[in-house]
């Protein structure tokens, strides 16, 4: 249970350069031996001190306490920050203690770190020190504090090591591995400094890191705290990294910050945090700082509930932030197949690049941390997008001159195997903000978007793949830009009646891309708000049912709200018409809606007035096609606007990324949604027998668990809220053995256009699988 801040006795230093804390076995007890360490700053060479207390209880109390010890050769006359952590890292059986300080001298700072091999029970140093060792590359020339912890990470021991630099503004804190420890100091590999997201404080007073495996998969969760010094009372806080790995990242994303109520303190000298083992229920944090007063310094232990966030996860899932981030403006998203995802900006909204031929794309290898950066040889910004039976991205048009806008005949091919843009023959006509469609054969329509002199370019063109040719469509009307444009199970094309701006008179119609003939689809309320909507193919496609959701003001520089209107229409009906959906429960334009594998819709971002961020909803919603219902997930912490993007990922996560309110104001920041099916128990395994499969095939697939459902789902390429190309199939299975099933693919290309295709079950409980890949081909 949580207690109060206890004094730690005999506390002698009347000023300090930080504090650490550290919990061990030592006596052979039940492992709840403290060791709390202290850098004493009098006037001339500072120094180190520890003590060892045995005992440590949940309210924080301690049943004795051994004498300070002394660290020897104290590196520093001036300290801004230090550190312990204790592990066996000799393999004796007896732990070693590795001291850690940031030595701030005239110039730029330096880190040391040294190793006192084989504890006794009364901490003394039995095994003799190291030499204290430099660490290289060191962050900062004036540092707010520091910490060390130590881990195992695949099978080696890590030293962890954190500093706060304080530049001349905002504050940030980074950390970096020393792989391969060795009881003598060494370190196999340095990783690169990784910078904590959204780091807390302008001023801070002390900082410190903790390891634990929170949520049972065999990783560490890395925690992190930080003493914000602002003008009033000080606080204390934590955020959460998860799944650190050898990369040097925390590749399951970033909690947000919580507080330790009742912080209290006005002026801190040091802190530093360690993990209570053994507790009951959650794991509790243990933390250690430095009051200072004018009457003198008080160091204070004090533990504390840690709370992880996953206590509502099963219900509302959990939003994460990575520790790198998109490097360009996200203006355009896809999944590729084998998994990588493609940002691709052109010149991203900013008409210096476009002048100067910045053109940039960059492929993240998911989940991996970093991004490669192909060529990009034109303004891509604002091109349309769709996925080719081969797997490869076409992407057509794109920018030619800024304000007003000219489009582009330009059409490239994004080959996932060669990692580059390929050009293909231009087309007949510009087009800036266009909409693309694969067909069931594999050919792909693209319709709309600004032509090369600026104006709409109404003629449809068709690409033929086989040939890299194009040849033109008869016209179906004024199609908007960004036309939300949906392939029916009888080959024609459903215009929803969303777009980017207006919609140009266009009512909402099946279109039919052979004769140009379209029928409209009545029933659509506020046809004119419907700019930045979204529109998504309800699953499973085969009920033909189409959800319109949100919208606003076709003119951007209007004050008009978004809606929370929701519509929805049944396209299999005789005379299909929209009818009245529930409305969500915050209204949303620039929203991205993403299917997700239990059969549900995720919207995502948006904001209740044309990129205004203090109008961003602060949860994103989930809706049950089944029952047509919304419930809110857990807080989204990052707005996301005009130009933002969400995609699905195999694994069952989606990626949000973006958002440009305005010329050069870029959100490169990455925000990972999980599910609340990932937090519902074990997942089931999937493994397919093939990875290519004809129309009306059947495969046979092994599988752990009684299935309720299976799936076919279209990876995502998104851009201003539209996603022609997402979609669900189901696939009807028979189960032949207690782990083997039988899948059935779907006879109509229509429904499911070729291309690749990430199978998932779904088991009873409603816990979806990861995704496998499938191409889909033609017999």
């Amino acid at each position: 249970m949580a207690g109060e801040f206890v004094a730690v006795p005999g506390w002698f230093s009347a000023q300090n350069q930080d504090c650490g804390i550290a919990i061990a076995d030592l006596t052979g007890g039940d492992g709840r031996d403290v060791l709390v360490f202290m850098v004493d700053g009098p006037p001339g060479q500072n120094g180190g001190y520890y003590r060892v207390g045995t005992g440590l209880n949940t309210t924080g109390g301690v049943a004795d306490w051994g004498p300070w010890q002394t660290v020897p050769e104290w590196w520093g006359w001036e300290n801004q920050g230090a550190g312990i952590a204790v592990a066996d890292l000799s393999g004796t059986g007896r732990p070693d203690l590795v001291v850690f300080l940031v030595d701030n001298p005239e110039g730029q700072n330096q880190g040391y770190f040294r190793v006192g091999r084989d504890l006794a029970a009364d901490g003394a140093v039995t095994g003799g020190w190291t030499a204290w060792q430099q660490i290289p590359d060191w962050y900062g020339w004036e540092n707010q504090g520091a910490d060390i912890c130590l881990t195992r990470i695949d099978g080696q021991p890590v030293l962890v090591v954190l500093t706060v630099d304080n530049p001349g503004g905002q504050n940030s804190g980074q950390f970096r591995l020393a792989k391969g420890l060795t009881a003598d100091g060494e370190v196999a590999e340095w990783t690169p400094w990784v910078a904590v997201p959204e780091w807390y404080g302008w001023e801070n007073q002390g900082a410190g890191m903790t390891v634990a495996d929170l949520d049972g998969d065999g990783r560490p969760e890395l925690i992190v705290f930080a003493v914000d010094n602002p003008q009033q009372v000080n606080a204390g806080v934590y955020t959460i990294g998860w799944g650190l790995d050898g990369s040097g990242h925390c590749v399951d994303g970033w909690s947000g910050w919580s507080a330790v109520p009742g912080w209290g303190f006005i002026e801190n000298q040091g802190a530093a945090i360690t993990v209570l083992p053994g507790a009951a229920g959650d794991p509790e944090l243990v933390v250690c700082t430095i009051d200072h007063t004018p009457d003198g310094n008080a160091g204070y232990v004090r533990v504390v509930e840690l709370d992880t966030g996953l206590m509502h996860a099963a219900h509302m899932g959990v939003w994460r932030i990575l520790d790198f981030g998109t490097e360009i403006n996200p203006v355009h998203a896809a999944l590729l197949h084998p998994g990588d995802v493609v940002f691709f900006a052109g010149s991203g909204n900013d008409p210096d690049r476009h002048h100067a031929h910045e053109f940039r794309t960059r492929v993240w290898h998911y989940p991996n941390p970093g991004l490669d950066a192909p060529a990009t040889p034109i303004d891509m910004f604002c091109t349309g997008h769709a996925f080719l039976a081969d797997g490869r991205l076409l992407a057509v048009g794109g920018t030619g001159q800024y304000d007003p806008f000219y489009g582009l005949r330009d059409a490239l091919i994004f080959d996932p195997a060669a990692g580059a843009w390929n050009a293909v023959a231009d087309m007949e006509f510009g087009r800036w903000y266009p909409s693309l469609v694969t067909l069931p054969d594999g050919r792909v329509v693209a319709v709309s978007g600004l032509g090369t002199d600026g104006y709409l370019a109404v003629t449809p063109e068709l690409f033929d793949p086989a040939t890299e040719t194009w040849s033109q469509l008869p016209v179906p009307g004024p199609i908007p830009m960004y036309g939300h444009l949906l392939l029916l199970e009888d080959g024609r094309i459903f215009y929803s009646g969303g777009q980017y701006g207006g919609n140009n008179g266009m009512r909402p119609s099946v279109w039919d891309p052979a004769t140009g003939a379209a029928t409209e689809v009545p029933g659509l309320v506020d046809p004119g708000s419907r700019n930045q909507s979204a529109s998504v193919l309800l699953p499973p496609a085969q009920d033909q049912r189409v959800m319109l959701l949100g919208g606003g003001g076709y003119d951007m520089h209007s004050p008009a709200p978004a809606l929370s209107d929701t519509r929805i229409v049944d396209l299999k009906a005789a005379n299909p018409a929209y009818r009245p959906g529930p409305p969500m429960e915050h209204p949303r334009m620039h929203v991205c809606a993403v299917v997700l594998p239990d059969r549900t819709v995720l919207a995502a971002g948006g904001s209740g007035m044309e990129e205004m961020a203090h109008a961003a909803p602060p949860h994103a919603e989930i809706f049950d096609p089944a029952t047509e219902t919304w419930m809110h997930t857990g807080p989204q912490r990052i707005p996301r606007l005009y130009h933002s993007v969400a995609v699905l990922t195999p694994d069952g996560k989606v990626i949000t990324a973006g958002s440009n309110p305005m010329r050069k104001t870029e959100e490169l920041r990455i925000e990972m949604f999980w599910p609340p099916y990932l937090f519902r128990g074990a997942r089931p395994e999937l493994e397919l027998s093939a990875e290519v499969a004809t129309y009306g095939d059947t495969i046979t697939a092994t599988t752990s668990a009684a299935l309720r459902e299976a799936s076919l789902l279209r990876p995502g390429s998104t851009t201003h809220s539209c996603d022609n190309d997402q979609r669900l199939i189901d696939l009807p299975f028979t189960v032949t053995a207690p782990d083997a099933i039988t899948l059935t693919m779907p006879s109509n290309p229509a429904l499911a256009p070729p291309g690749w295709y990430l199978v998932v079950v779904v088991d009873t409980d409603g816990v979806p699988s990861a995704g496998r890949w499938i191409r889909l081909t033609p017999p």
